[in-house]
């Protein structure tokens, strides 16, 4: 039963990035499409309730989340349902924190496991972390 719950827990990355907090927050979101790899672009809409979404390099627009918390600079967190029921959504949460000359940014991901991506969601989280460390 222990190994079930293990494998269920929340994914976490954090990184330290050079850059004051408002920066790391605007890099997040207003540069996502540049660090997202799977579509030509990709956006989040900047309040409660706007839209997470992919442009296809044909124009079309696939809405693969919704954000839940829009608090800049210091937090911002939507569903994530890529390819997947939105009855399967999975949760990221992205915390800003200014530490030592810097910012603290930390990515969870949860639910990952109700789409069997765990591969992937790590590499998610990973992979956002590795790119606002180029970015800042």
């Amino acid at each position: 039963m222990r190994e079930a719950k293990e494998k269920h827990e929340p994914i976490q990355q954090s990184v330290h990035v050079d850059c004051p907090i408002e920066d790391a927050f605007r890099l997040f979101t207003e540069r996502f499409g540049e660090w997202w790899p799977l579509s030509e672009d990709c956006q989040i809409e900047p309040w409660p309730g706007g839209r997470v979404f992919e442009l296809t390099r044909n124009g079309e627009e696939s809405e693969i989340g919704s954000v839940n918390i829009w608090d800049p600079p210091s937090r911002v967190e939507f569903t994530w349902y890529p390819e997947t029921s939105r009855d399967e959504d999975q949760t990221v949460n992205i915390e800003f924190r200014v530490e030592a000359e810097g910012t603290r940014v930390t990515l969870t991901h949860r639910g990952w496991y109700r789409a069997g991506v765990e591969t992937c969601a790590s590499r998610f989280a990973g992979f956002v972390c590795e790119q606002l460390l180029v970015m800042a």
